[in-house]
């Protein structure tokens, strides 16, 4: 880009340097994220904000930016999109900036600025020019969002070690989606459980949250032709463009039968006789799926964690709403949704013999999900084999209940109320 376009681009991004409002949509719904980061604005460490495409990432950046012009002038507070000018880079376009529009060269700078970054893994090496820029010793905080841990990661490199706090963004909780359809969540806590009044309301809208899934551009006008067009954005935006993918087909293909099996356990080498390929492509193109978030691998629960990584590993997709591209017992997508939810508290792994579907080590908890409308006592009995110590649950369709089974306690707790819990 030419200075003269990124000035212009530059302007276009930042609307509210001419008293114009933020771009926001329609329905703003606060993320559980979004106050701890308003909070580390003040902080002179660069912040990371990662997450798949379409999660929300660019509204969570416009929503900081919001809080940030209640109290900055609009024009020392910057917007970038890296996904519309991956060309431009960040230190060009720093320098273009303080000369061009704040006008304020870099050693008289008159206060703190503020720069959010948007889909920056899309540049190379952009780590040692933001070290760069902050070695000068500038007021400047750097704020970037992407949609690829490993290019993140790699993009940051060593030289912001030690200077970089990264946030992983998730698709809408149960919760926010409630607060999506002006629904207030009640206050209830997994720590000690209880059944909420008026929990019609949230059963009924618990079956639109399975459906639509925690992609919020899918609330409004729900197609499974805009879930594939936004599927198809990860694959040749996020993955084909910035990872040595060579068979597109293959990639698709992983993806398409973990949807299909989301919460089964993954063999790479049937994997790659199913597909044509090589053992290694296979385990190559599953890391790349894990690294721009659209799989979540759990490994079995052992004592030893070397012996955990030779098994094979459970995975899942993170966001529910694809497996609705592909045919998926709904028990699976229940699992799913309970392992996604999960995740909140620690790293969820399985128990392997005899399987139990969702193991917490750090809490002490442990879940089977029996998503039927009729449960009984021996789909709870794998439980019992859990070590002692751990608080045992059975994650059913619409069943609240306490039981006793070889001496032990089973809660058993409706998913939709799982999902309410903090």
């Amino acid at each position: 880009m030419e200075k003269e376009e990124i000035i212009e681009e530059l302007y276009a991004q930042n609307p509210w340097w001419d008293g114009r409002p933020v771009p926001l949509p329609d329905k703003i719904v606060e993320r559980e994220l979004q106050r701890k980061l308003c909070g580390e604005l003040d902080k002179k460490r660069v912040m990371a904000v990662m997450g798949l495409r379409r999660v929300g990432k660019t509204t969570l950046l416009r929503l900081m930016i919001k809080h940030l012009l209640s109290r900055e002038e609009p024009k020392r507070v910057c917007y970038f999109s890296f996904d519309l000018g991956k060309e431009v880079e960040p230190r060009r376009l720093v320098k273009i900036y303080l000369e061009e529009i704040l006008r304020e060269p870099t050693q008289y700078l008159q206060g703190r600025i503020h720069f959010f970054f948007d889909e920056i893994q899309r540049v190379e090496g952009w780590g040692d020019q933001g070290k760069s820029i902050q070695d000068k010793g500038l007021d400047i905080k750097f704020i970037v969002s992407g949609s690829s841990s490993m290019n993140l990661a790699k993009g940051a490199g060593e030289s912001l070690a030690g200077r970089i706090t990264i946030h992983r963004l998730t698709p809408f909780s149960f919760k926010e989606f409630l607060s999506y359809q002006g629904i207030k969540p009640p206050d209830i806590s997994l720590e000690d459980i209880s059944y909420p009044a008026n929990s019609s309301r949230y059963r009924i809208a618990f079956k639109e949250y399975m459906e639509k899934g925690g992609l919020p551009e899918m609330y409004e006008e729900f197609s499974l032709e805009q879930l594939r067009q936004t599927l198809d954005l990860v694959f040749f935006r996020d993955i084909v463009d910035i990872f040595p993918v060579k068979r597109t087909d293959v990639l698709k293909g992983i993806f398409r039968l973990t949807a299909e099996n989301t919460g089964q356990k993954i063999n790479y080498t049937k994997l790659a006789g199913d597909l044509g390929t090589e053992y290694r492509t296979i385990r190559d193109y599953v890391e790349y799926l894990q690294d721009s978030f659209l799989l979540e691998k759990s490994v079995p629960y052992e004592r030893s964690g070397l012996k955990a990584m030779r098994k094979n590993p459970k995975m899942y997709v993170s966001e529910h709403a694809y497996t609705n591209l592909w045919r998926c017992k709904k028990g699976l997508v229940a699992q799913t949704i309970a392992f996604n939810y999960l995740k909140r508290y620690g790293e969820p792994s399985y128990i392997q013999e005899p399987e139990v579907d969702i193991v917490l080590p750090e809490k002490k908890w442990a879940f089977e999900v029996k998503y039927s409308s009729a449960v009984s006592k021996g789909d709870a009995k794998n439980l019992a084999s859990v070590p002692k110590g751990f608080r045992l649950f059975m994650i059913t369709e619409n069943s609240y209940d306490t039981w006793d089974i070889g001496g032990r306690q089973v809660q058993l707790v409706p998913l939709w109320l799982l999902c309410l819990c903090k």
